[in-house]
């Protein structure tokens, strides 16, 4: 799971505040949640690349 620190903290898992991180030993993340160290990073959807318009130069 992506959380993000809330605030800054240190231990078998550590992070700064505003700091975002992968995090997979659900234990930890159980305690930190509660203990309202971190906050879940919803995953934002891939946003569109936008294409850039180029006029051809002519060479006269």
């Amino acid at each position: 799971m992506k959380v993000k620190a809330l605030v800054s903290f240190s231990g078998a898992f550590s992070m700064y505040k505003g700091e975002v991180k992968e995090c997979s030993d659900k234990v930890i993340l159980q305690d930190l949640l509660q203990a309202g160290y971190i906050e879940e990073v919803k995953e934002e959807k891939a946003k569109k690349e936008v294409k850039t318009s180029e006029s051809k130069r002519s060479n006269k």
